[in-house]
Parts: structure tokens; C-alpha cells; sequence
């Protein structure tokens, strides 16, 4: 079936979740889940889940409806979010909520164990019975998506991953595993913020780290550009290439600000009937676009103050303005944190420098890295460059009193 065609003033929507006109870069995530969804569909084993997680407006949601896309009437797919269920009982009833036989017999299994735990009214000793029925959730689970596979392969994605509690993805990771074990044609997809991976080392839940993990950064400059000028073509729209190296630029390669500029573009290019977009176009939307990115900054910045991450946010920028290298080790960013700290009289602590910056990283200040060392042989070294470089110039202007008019 042909999609209709979308006007050209509603072609870019940033912010909404919604797939972009065009998903630039990704091509490995996107190679990884056709394969995977090949293999569902003949039945073969899929031998390990998939896991995407990067800062807030670098597409993950986007990305996933992208690849949800991608499946068919052959696979049944499973959207879901932690804020649509507190407990595996739940889940399991979201699960199977349009087959009612298998829920009724689901619940036979799953509802007692719930109800004896809230009936109890010592916490220490409901907590206790969680641990010793995680083994009846996980069959229960198991035994759900059992069934559904023999119907159809099935996929789930998890969004907003990040905030699943730890009991549910310990049970979640054990049932696909035994599952997938047993030639169950079952995929797990969980996406979330930088902080997924240490929620998941929280929950201690065995195979998680045998997945395949994709971290997602900014775009190149390539793939920017592609964001921009791709969908214009596609409506009759020349893009030249000085104004769309100007406005990657301008964006800083980040996903969400691609999206803001080609809006504040199409927008225009429908009032004035112009068929090019050139640097005069650029100028004309600038202080639109630049609006809508410094509501992003001022929600941003509102974050690290209540977070009491705004000092160590200040002497990052900082750092990165005063060297011209792209990146900071790990080391010297762990040193920034903690002269930070000691500036606001709080005592350095290594675990309180560590949660310093997995917070800014999860709320996109900082993206983590690998490096290749210079010396042949040797790993690659860790190493933080700037999740928005705008975000720190907005962040240091802030810590300075100045402003532009």
C-alpha cells in the first residue's frame, strides 16, 4: 500500500517521536534487525537480543518506529513501555491481552504469587518472597511467550528502558534466554538513555551483556546533511551543498536540531514557493531555528541545576573550549568532576564522581567513547567528547552572566 504523500510544511517534526522523513546513518543497527527479522521468519535461532541507547533527541524512538516498519503481518510485534505495567504480572497480561483463553490461564498462574505479596505488610518480608518467586515469574513469562512463538515469531521492543525496574528485567532477560535456548523465534529490542547499561548491571541479570549493543552518537556530517537535503528531494527542492554543510554545522550534527532546522526550512521554502534552498534561505530561518534549539538549552540547563550537576557541567565546557582536541580521557574527565565537587564543597568521592558523570551522560551533556591508542597493540582508550557542543556554549554564557542579543 502507498503511503500519501506528506505536505511540505509538515515533512520535518522534531520532537514528536515520530519516524524522520529520511533515517540517516544507522545502517548497522538497521542491517542487524533485517537479518534478525529474517531469521524469525524461517525460524531460525536467534542467538542474541538487541539493545540501543544514546541521549535524548539522538532518534532512538525514531529509529524503532523506523525498524517497526520494517516488520510484517508474519511477525506479531510487541510495542511496549515500563510506564504501562508496575510488575511482571502486568506485563504478562499486556502480553497476551488479545487472547483471552491464554490470559485466563496466565492469570491462574501469576495472580496468586502478586496478591500474597501485597498481602503482606512487612516490606522485609514481602521483599523476600519477590526473591524467591522470581523463578515462578520467569516460568510464567517463559511460558507465555512459548506459546505466542508457536504462532508467530515474535519481536518486543522496550522503550524508555532505562526506567524498567531491575526484578522485571532480570526476569525479562532469563525468559529470553531460556526461550531463544529452546529455537523459540523470539526477539528482545530494549532502548533507553546512556544510564541502560548500568541499570542493567543493577539488575545483575546474567545474559544482558551478551547482547548486541549499539550505542547512538550525533550523525556525520554526511549523514547530517542527508537528513536535511534527502527529503527536500524527494519534493522538487535543490539544496545547495555551502547552506547544507552551514546548517550541519549549525545543528552540530545532533539528530533533534536537523530536525528543527529542516522544519523552520520547509516551512519557509511553502510561504515563499522557492524551489532552492541557499544561504540566504539559511539567514532567513536562523532565528527561528536558534528559538526553538534555546528552549532545548534553557530545559537543559534547568536539569543539571536541579541535579546539582551545574559546576562540573561549567568546568567541562570549559575544558573543552581551552584545547582544541575533540575528546577528554576518562581520567581527566574523572579530575574535572571531582575539582568540581571540591569547588562546591562537597567531598570528591570516587562513586559520587562516577554517578556525576553517568548523569551527565544520560541527560546527553557528555557521550562516551572509544579512541584508538597510539600506541599499536594497546586498547582503545575511554575517553567523553560533547553530547551538544551548543549546549556547553550555552551552559559556560549562563556561568558568565552574558547573553545574546
Amino acid at each position: 500500500m502507498t503511503e500519501p504523500k506528506v505536505e511540505l510544511k509538515d515533512l520535518f517534526r522534531p520532537g514528536t517521536g515520530s519516524e524522520p522523513p529520511y533515517l540517516a546513518g544507522r545502517m548497522e543497527e538497521q542491517a542487524f534487525f533485517e537479518d534478525r527479522l529474517e531469521k524469525l521468519v524461517q525460524r531460525q535461532n536467534i542467538v542474541s537480543d538487541m539493545i540501543v541507547y544514546g541521549p535524548r533527541g539522538n532518534g532512538k524512538t525514531a529509529m524503532l518506529r523506523y525498524l517497526q516498519k520494517k516488520t510484517d503481518d508474519r511477525l506479531e510485534t510487541l510495542w511496549l513501555t515500563p510506564s504501562e505495567f508496575e510488575g511482571t504480572g502486568q506485563l504478562i497480561e499486556l502480553i497476551d491481552g488479545n487472547d483471552p483463553g491464554l490470559l485466563k490461564r496466565t492469570q491462574k498462574l501469576i495472580r496468586p504469587l502478586f496478591q500474597n505479596l501485597s498481602a503482606s505488610a512487612n516490606i522485609g518480608v514481602a521483599r523476600a518472597q519477590a526473591s524467591l518467586n522470581r523463578p515462578k515469574e520467569t516460568l510464567a513469562l517463559k511460558d507465555v511467550l512459548r506459546k505466542k512463538c508457536k504462532k508467530k515469531p515474535v519481536i518486543m521492543i522496550m522503550d524508555e528502558a532505562h526506567t524498567l525496574d531491575p526484578d522485571i528485567v532480570r526476569v525479562l532477560f532469563n525468559a529470553s534466554q531460556d526461550i531463544r535456548g529452546e529455537d523459540c523465534p523470539f526477539f528482545l529490542v530494549l532502548a533507553g538513555t546512556p544510564n541502560l547499561e548500568s541499570e542493567l548491571r543493577k539488575a545483575d541479570a546474567t545474559f544482558w551483556s551478551r547482547s548486541a549493543i549499539f550505542p547512538l552518537g550525533r550523525l556525520s556530517s554526511e549523514e547530517a546533511r542527508d537528513a536535511l537535503t534527502l527529503p527536500l528531494k524527494q519534493h522538487g527542492i535543490a539544496f545547495d551543498h555551502e547552506a547544507a554543510t552551514e546548517v550541519s554545522r549549525r545543528a552540530h550534527r545532533y539528530p533533534y536540531f536537523i530536525q528543527v532546522w529542516g522544519d523552520c526550512i520547509a516551512k519557509r521554502l511553502h510561504e515563499t514557493g522557492a524551489s532552492e534552498v541557499k544561504m540566504d534561505t539559511v539567514r532567513e530561518v536562523e532565528k527561528k531555528a536558534a528559538s526553538k534549539c534555546n528552549a532545548m538549552y534553557k530545559d537543559r540547563y534547568a536539569e543539571l541545576r536541579e541535579m546539582n550537576l551545574r559546576s562540573p557541567a561549567i568546568r567541562i565546557g570549559q575544558a573543552f573550549s581551552e584545547t582544541d582536541e575533540k575528546y577528554i580521557s576518562g581520567v581527566e574527565m574523572e579530575n574535572l568532576v571531582g575539582k568540581a565537587l571540591q569547588d562546591e564543597g562537597a567531598s570528591p568521592a570516587n562513586e559520587l564522581i562516577l554517578d556525576n558523570i553517568r548523569k551527565l551522560s544520560h541527560i546527553g551533556y557528555i557521550w562516551e567513547v572509544s579512541v584508538p591508542s597510539e600506541i599499536e597493540g594497546e586498547d582503545p582508550l575511554l575517553c567523553y567528547e560533547p553530547g551538544i557542543p551548543s549546549l556547553m556554549q550555552y551552559v559556560r554564557r549562563q556561568a558568565m552572566g552574558k547573553f545574546e542579543r
